[in-house]
């Protein structure tokens, strides 16, 4: 049985899981879709109208859970042995979605779809940051020799992802995928990637784009050395960057540089034309400026 599993927090999702409910019976396969609403602040009722469906389980839960908490418990709830996850932000991209998936869900414990995003002319100025982001560097997950794992798009096992569960301590945005796919690595676990995209509709303004990534990073100082070793992150660039930096002795002098050009850098990455190198440079010094705190306090 396939359990097709949403979280939703303030979105309208409906047309996503209709699109998905009338893939499945089409398959004709055995199937639920879960839609589990995250004590939003905005109430869709589109999303509660959802619950007419047949096969097709809505709750509107009372406390906000979180990014992984609330995962966790869709996937205690399910009834299916093969759990495909997707973002509430996403849309359809293919009529043969499913029936994709279906093909090689036996191919491995974890099969990832990819993401990508809608065509320039459909993107508010506000959104450009992420859209231009999302298409130059999140993108690159669709091919098949990426090492990233993002859980917007992915089909698991029930028993795998049993094995292993979302980290419940890590609150806010960002990372607890990474962790998630990491841990699924080390247990020896396989992935496939195929070309199986959602698109990703959802995107954050300017200044909610940088706030996520200032909550991602400091997530990610947060689990690195305390429950993983700083080499399991290499995958990304920013970790394997910091390290070298800091082998070198210049974790203060990239932290000092960060309170120099945070504001300079903020002014162009909310501007027309966001440059993605600047990006990089407001990540690393973050980072450092994040973890010699860390280090000071301890």
């Amino acid at each position: 049985m396939l359990s097709i599993l949403i979280p939703t927090y303030n979105f309208n999702c409906s047309k996503l899981c209709n699109e998905l409910h009338k893939q499945a019976k089409k398959l004709d396969i055995e199937f639920e879709i879960r839609v589990y609403d995250d004590c939003s602040t905005i109430n869709f009722e589109e999303n509660s109208l959802l619950s007419a469906l047949d096969n097709v389980i809505y709750k509107r839960l009372s406390i906000n859970y979180g990014r992984s908490a609330i995962r966790n418990l869709m996937v205690d709830e399910a009834m299916g042995n093969y759990l495909l996850f997707l973002d509430c932000d996403g849309e359809i991209a293919s009529k043969n979605y499913l029936s994709l998936y279906y093909k090689f869900r036996d191919d491995a414990d974890v099969v990832c779809g990819g993401r990508i995003y809608p065509e320039r002319d459909k993107i508010k100025c506000r959104h450009f940051l992420h859209w231009i982001y999302g298409n130059k560097r999140e993108s690159k997950c669709n091919k098949t020799n990426a090492k990233s794992f993002m859980t917007n798009n992915f089909l698991i096992k029930k028993e795998v992802f049993n094995s292993t569960r979302f980290d419940q301590t890590m609150i806010g945005y960002g990372h607890e995928d990474t962790a998630f796919g990491i841990e699924l690595k080390k247990k020896g676990f396989s992935f496939k990637i195929i070309k199986n995209p959602i698109i990703h509709i959802g995107l954050y303004d300017a200044n909610d784009f940088i706030k996520n990534t200032r909550n991602s990073i400091d997530n990610l100082v947060n689990i690195v050395d305390e429950k993983y070793k700083i080499e399991d992150f290499f995958d990304i660039k920013l970790v394997k960057t910091y390290f070298i930096i800091n082998k070198f002795g210049l974790t203060s002098f990239c932290a000092y540089c960060f309170g120099v050009m945070q504001k300079t850098i903020e002014k162009n990455l909310k501007s027309k034309h966001p440059n993605l190198c600047l990006l990089d440079i407001y990540k690393l010094g973050y980072y450092s400026k994040v973890t010699k705190q860390k280090n000071i306090k301890q």
